[in-house]
């Protein structure tokens, strides 16, 4: 967890600086008090907050996931190892090609995981990694105060991403920097919802706004594959029943996520974008 009070949050309410004062963020122009949760400012309502926890624990899966996530190590293991997709092309990390190492980075919708010690975790449920729990539409900070902005595989799980983008082109610096991946061909999977596919050019429309330095697939058409598999495997056993889907859809994980090995010959395809799981993207704001 990053300890340093942050100095850029923003009131809720008049948009004013938020002060760190007493163990609270405080406004000094309308004086509102930003509540807190384990050292966590919370910009969202109670009640949100409370039937998010209600959807992580609907369902099998749904429950399983919350209870890797506790162990954040054990779910990046999960994510990255078992996963059907091999993680190809650059990681977040890459914005520290053009950012130095103290830069104000944000990564939204972060989950229990953590891209680096410096990054500010952001997400509507307080897992342990977490520095500030708000909702993405709306983005506690001050305009043109964050250095670089991460969302990795959360775009396509929030009802209003043309709202998001603008939320995150008003909180960068001009000349800062956003990393970005989503999903392309993908079966649903919610969590707790799932809204949005998006191709390249479509990506392209969304972020019309940025300098487009890179857009590239992130995860292959094998992913693509496996992910299909699992799903009408899972689906056509199940009997109609739920539970027994889940089920064997965990058992199709553990059985076909080697094959995820032939994307390292996929992905040099030219048209291997076409098919591609999901794909990432690297801009810039301009500088004026």
């Amino acid at each position: 967890m990053v300890n340093t009070p942050f100095t850029n949050l923003k009131c809720p309410r008049c948009s004013k600086r938020l002060v760190f004062r007493d163990g609270k963020y405080w406004c000094s122009a309308c004086k509102a008090s930003i509540p807190m949760t384990r050292d966590k400012p919370v910009f969202l309502p109670a009640k949100s907050l409370e039937e998010f926890k209600t959807d992580l624990s609907t369902g099998f899966l749904n429950r399983l996931k919350t209870r890797f996530r506790e162990n954040s190590k054990f779910y990046t293991f999960i994510f990255y190892i078992l996963s059907p997709a091999l993680f190809l092309g650059k990681s977040p990390r890459a914005l520290y090609q053009w950012l130095p190492k103290d830069a104000f980075v944000i990564d939204i919708g972060s989950g229990s995981k953590r891209v680096s010690e410096a990054v500010v975790n952001l997400d509507i449920y307080p897992w342990d990694n977490v520095d500030v729990v708000a909702d993405a539409h709306d983005l506690p900070f001050l305009d043109n105060s964050v250095d670089g902005v991460i969302t990795t595989w959360t775009l396509e799980h929030l009802k209003y991403p043309e709202k998001v983008i603008r939320e995150i082109y008003r909180v960068l610096t001009p000349g800062g920097y956003l990393y970005l991946s989503t999903n392309f061909v993908m079966p649903y999977h919610s969590s707790p919802a799932d809204y949005y596919r998006w191709s390249s050019q479509g990506l392209e429309v969304l972020l019309e706004d940025f300098e487009t330095l890179e857009l590239r697939p992130k995860a292959g058409p094998t992913c693509t594959l496996l992910l299909v598999i699992q799903e009408w495997v899972s689906l056509a056993l199940s009997f109609n029943i739920k539970l027994l889907k889940d089920f064997i859809w965990l058992i199709m994980v553990l059985l076909t996520f080697p094959f995820k090995i032939l994307d390292l010959i996929l992905m040099r395809f030219k048209r291997a974008r076409d098919l591609s799981a999901g794909l990432y993207y690297i801009g810039r704001k301009p500088s004026n």
